[in-house]
């Protein structure tokens, strides 16, 4: 009896590790000359993720180019099951993204990191300027 209850109990355990998060969206909204980008992150699991969740975005001009970091939150406690949080970055006067936006496309990426979570949710996306056509 005593074994059957210390096995469900490295069973409950090992259950509540597989909480997960994932990126679920990428967004990229120009508004004037200004690009703000949404990453919206979700806990596709069953239970709650706790935290810190850190979320990293990093964008570069083409897929031969090397990614550069330009924001990171670690602002998210825990991530419940089934929720999703979004993160917004508002940045009017980043250097790099104004000069990636004038040369026309880009590449936005998301990776979402939480503590005992199985794997790393990432989401790669392409902004093109519909402004401009390029």
């Amino acid at each position: 009896m005593r074994k059957q209850i210390l096995s469900l109990a490295f069973l409950a355990l090992g259950a509540s590790a597989f909480a997960d998060v994932s990126v679920e969206e990428v967004l990229a909204r120009r508004e004037g000359a200004d690009i703000n980008i949404r990453v919206t992150v979700n806990n596709p699991a069953s239970t709650t993720q706790k935290g810190p969740v850190k979320v990293v975005l990093s964008v570069r001009q083409t897929s031969s180019d090397s990614w550069q970091e330009i924001k990171t939150w670690t602002n998210i406690a825990k991530l419940a099951a089934g929720n999703r949080v979004s993160r917004d970055f508002f940045q009017a006067n980043h250097t790099l993204l104004r000069k990636l936006a004038e040369q026309g496309a880009f590449e936005i990426r998301a990776v979402a990191q939480a503590p005992g979570a199985p794997k790393t949710g990432e989401k790669v996306t392409t902004w093109q300027d519909t402004q401009t056509g390029k």
